[in-house]
């Protein structure tokens, strides 16, 4: 994986540094976060990363999350040498991008195909299967140090965005960057005792009761769940493992193509897409909604009610289902 050297000079040569990821956070956005931050931090250079949202309790394991910085409504984001955007496009970035003049260069490192990397120093790679995949590299070539929180955050990054090494994005190179990981001190047991083997049994009821409402089409290659705001508050469960009731959906015997539907709390309807065939593009239906992501899995946000968007949606997520096959 070759790394531009203009991303390498910006990480080697920057003397202090705001880090920003998209909001919600997933395991290649918090971990590849935390990864830059420790190497920075070891490497003598100031370093504080920003975010917007809520971390989930599953990766509280990973050092440095009691250091993050929650950009409040009013919050401004701190003066630095570089803000570095990772996981997500300038339009996936938030306040922290909104507040970019505060830091001289803006550095994007990405593998999402629907960030066009043409806002400052970009490196943005769509083969890679993860951030995290990528920031290794980039670390290397820098010349920052790779210690054991550095590397167990790019694991979990990896794992997590990989679907534990199963999803069609992962290589041989995946393989052997996890492998360095492991010999740099990630431990692998306990990235998965963290976040697959310690499920609070409240998520697993609320799991039960989605697989109650999964509606089949298409000859059952159209898995469908819609929820409105709120579902499971009853149980004690947060926003984080609603979201996750994609995979409950996407797991199922026959689906091509997986939709999560949910509203959300403070008004709106978020949509995510998951797809079980590379001819059936999520990704590009998502960015016809305004939204992005990966081939076989991405999302997108409108401003209408769970119900009227699933029926706005139906008629094309039918034909993408029917174009798969």
């Amino acid at each position: 994986m070759n790394v531009p050297e203009d991303v390498a000079k910006t990480l080697r040569e920057g003397r202090s540094f705001v880090i920003a990821t998209h909001s919600p956070v997933d395991g290649d956005a918090l971990g590849s976060s935390l990864a830059l931050h420790h190497s920075l931090r070891a490497a003598g250079k100031e370093s504080v990363v920003v975010i917007e949202a809520y971390i989930p309790s599953a990766y509280r394991f990973l050092a440095g999350t009691d250091e993050l910085l929650t950009l409040e409504d009013a919050a401004s984001v701190p003066e630095a040498d570089v803000l570095v955007g990772l996981d997500a496009g300038p339009d996936r970035l938030g306040r922290a991008y909104a507040g970019r003049a505060n830091c001289k260069t803006f550095l994007n490192l990405d593998h999402h195909i629907s960030n066009s990397g043409d806002a400052g120093i970009a490196w943005v790679d769509p083969k890679a299967s993860a951030t995290g995949e990528m920031l290794l590299p980039a670390l290397e070539a820098a010349g920052l140090p790779i210690t054991p929180d550095v590397a167990e955050a790019l694991l979990t990054a990896i794992v997590t965005d990989t679907g534990r090494f199963c999803y069609s994005c992962t290589t041989a190179h995946t393989f052997e960057v996890a492998a360095s990981l492991v010999r740099r001190g990630a431990n692998p047991d306990r990235i998965h005792q963290a976040l697959y083997n310690s499920t609070p049994l409240p998520v697993l009821a609320l799991r039960g009761r989605a697989v109650e409402g999964i509606e089949l089409r298409a000859n059952g290659e159209l898995g469908l769940l819609t929820v409105d705001a709120g579902i499971g508050q009853d149980l004690g469960v947060r926003e984080e493992h609603v979201k996750d009731l994609i995979d409950v959906v996407n797991c199922v015997e026959g689906v091509v193509v997986a939709v999560l539907i949910r509203g959300l709390t403070d008004g709106g309807t978020k949509v995510s897409l998951r797809s079980n065939h590379d001819s059936a593009d999520v990704a590009a239906f998502a960015a016809k909604h305004g939204g992005g992501g990966h081939q076989r899995a991405a999302g997108f946000s409108a401003e209408v009610s769970p119900a009227e968007l699933r029926s706005k949606m139906l008629v094309g997520l039918e034909e993408l289902v029917a174009a798969a096959r």
